[in-house]
């Protein structure tokens, strides 16, 4: 059903015509919000002109019944300006939506956005800066430029917005850093792991024939996405345009994966003969990368010890540094994701696990660091270090003592001078003790390093209480503060919102204190454990950051 409406407001120039499209009839309160954006200059009009492919995709069940809703924003491009004149993100996400809310009743369904060209743009654009709030988003045909910069934008894309408008959304003159922190594939960069975390699902097409050169943007933002481990689905559609009779079965399609997102394929097999193959194909895609080199164990003759390292991929080297009393397994996951992406990922098993074995008895840091300058050495630097904890401090120590090593620093939960929370603090010592029953051990772990709803099973073994005593005797004459203020390269800084080990407080004092090197990325539903918990927000955010700086 087809209704039309009007808002006031006093945030844009009111009252803003809407429109609104509904399937069935039954109880609102969980039916998902589609904002379904125009493109520039439209109307509320255009959801009138979309409401046949909603309603093929309705009767074919590929799209879940919603309350679609489009309002007039002509050539507003759903932003809010510079000047603060109109705020068109704001009215669109605080006020309208609350009040199709309590129009329709919806009170709990997810928020979908999506759209066609501008309209397409605003999608992406609130999809990245809001993942809290918006579940999935479909763009059809964005029309955003090419660069990462406002400076940088081609002749060839700037026929996409009339200089007298861009002057009027971003300031007169352009103010580029407003400009950029509206550009959904800076965003994509810049909101990766909040992305990531949030689980958006992302849908971004184009024609291969737009007139307003749309695919070059596309592709920059579809790379950007995938070069950044960001999931998503991306489709050039061979001699598509902008206008012309490919769009409306393009529209259809977008529709299509919102369905998909919201309501998973009921004829996927799911069974038990289903299961056993895929995990027979995974054994199987192991010894394949096992036997071609592009996963391999090898071992390191260090100063006083062999050391045990797993290497996977090919490319610029990543070496990584685990936690207090933890080895290198724990960057299984990790690894892999950066390798796919293009990098030789190394994980280092610290002395007193397997085959990196010697005395533990009176090590400082500084032995622990010439450990990993040995592996660097051996697999080819200068290198990103990645260290979590004890191994981030680790990073930093070795960053200072062997600058050409070392390119980078990636410290995952660093600690620093604001002590834990008590209670995480006394649960963390207990995680080391033997004696403790399987239950009191991973009720400790729970409690000490994972936020509410993650599952700690997964760091129920691995745990090295030699091992953590000699690097705790270390750690603790080399106070984080001091490593800040020798730190002299770039720095990216991933921390779990609701860590309670190294509480969030240390990472925002490192990044006060390193200033321009710093970089700090805030991964929500994550505590100390990060890697187990958010495995792709923290390569996200990795592999966005590395990007970023080339």
């Amino acid at each position: 059903m087809l209704e039309r409406g009007g808002l006031d407001s006093s945030l844009v120039p009111g009252p803003v015509a809407y429109a609104t499209l509904r399937a069935g009839s039954g109880p609102a309160s969980e039916l998902p919000i589609l904002l379904w954006l125009h493109g520039g200059g439209g109307s509320e009009r255009f959801l009138s002109s979309c409401r046949s492919h909603f309603v093929r995709c309705w009767r074919e069940k590929s799209l879940p019944d919603l309350i679609a809703v489009t309002p007039a924003a002509g050539w507003s491009f759903y932003l809010d300006r510079r000047d603060g004149s109109e705020q068109w993100e704001q009215f669109l996400l605080h006020e309208l939506v609350p009040h199709i809310r309590r129009e329709t009743g919806s009170t709990d369904g997810p928020l979908l956005v999506g759209g066609i060209s501008v309209g397409a743009v605003a999608a992406l654009r609130l999809a990245f800066k809001r993942p809290d709030l918006v579940s999935a988003v479909a763009a059809v045909e964005p029309t955003m430029e090419a660069a990462f910069n406002a400076e940088d934008v081609p002749l060839r894309d700037q026929v996409q917005m009339p200089g007298a408008i861009r002057r009027r959304l971003f300031g007169d003159p352009i103010d580029p850093d407003y400009w950029r922190a509206n550009h959904p594939p800076a965003l994509a960069l810049d909101n990766a792991a909040e992305v990531v975390a949030a689980e958006v699902a992302i849908y971004v097409e184009c024609g291969d024939q737009d007139q307003l050169h749309a695919h070059y943007g596309t592709e920059l933002l579809h790379r950007q996405l995938f070069d950044g481990g960001i999931p998503h689905e991306y489709r050039l559609v061979r001699g598509g345009e902008h206008v012309g009779p490919t769009v409306g079965p393009r529209i259809a399609d977008s529709l299509r994966f919102l369905g998909r997102t919201l309501k998973p394929d009921p004829e996927a097999d799911t069974s038990f003969h289903a299961i056993v193959e895929l995990e027979n194909f995974a054994a199987q895609v192991t010894d394949l990368e096992q036997k071609t080199g592009y996963r391999r164990r090898s071992r390191v003759q260090g100063r006083h010890c062999p050391l045990d390292i797993t290497v996977t991929g090919e490319g610029p080297t990543m070496v990584m540094l685990p936690s207090l009393g933890r080895g290198a397994a724990d960057f299984d996951d990790l690894g892999r994701r950066l390798a796919r992406a293009g990098y030789q990922a190394v994980a280092m098993e610290p002395r007193g696990i397997t085959g990196s074995s010697a005395s533990l008895d009176g090590l400082g840091m500084e032995q622990f660091a010439d450990d990993v300058a040995h592996v660097i050495d051996a697999v080819g630097g200068p290198a990103v270090l990645i260290g979590h904890d004890f191994g981030a401090q680790l990073a930093q120590l070795v960053s200072d003592l062997y600058p050409r090593l070392v390119s980078s620093l990636v410290l995952l939960a660093p600690p620093g001078p604001m002590p834990a929370k008590p209670e995480p603090a006394t649960a963390l010592r207990r995680v080391f003790i033997p004696e403790l029953s399987d239950h009191e051990h991973l009720e400790a772990v729970a409690l000490a390093l994972f936020a509410e709803g993650n599952d700690p099973v997964v760091w129920v073994d691995g745990w090295y209480p030699t091992l953590a005593f000699a690097q705790a005797e270390a750690e603790r004459h080399l106070p984080p503060e001091d490593l800040w203020e020798r730190l002299r390269c770039d720095v990216l800084v991933v921390h779990g919102a609701d860590d309670l080990i190294a509480v969030p407080e240390n990472a925002r004092m490192l990044g006060e204190q390193v200033g321009e090197q710093a970089t700090v990325v805030t991964v929500p539903d994550a505590a100390h454990a990060l890697l187990p918990e958010q495995p792709a927000a923290v390569a996200a955010a990795i592999l966005s950051w590395v990007r970023g700086r080339h």
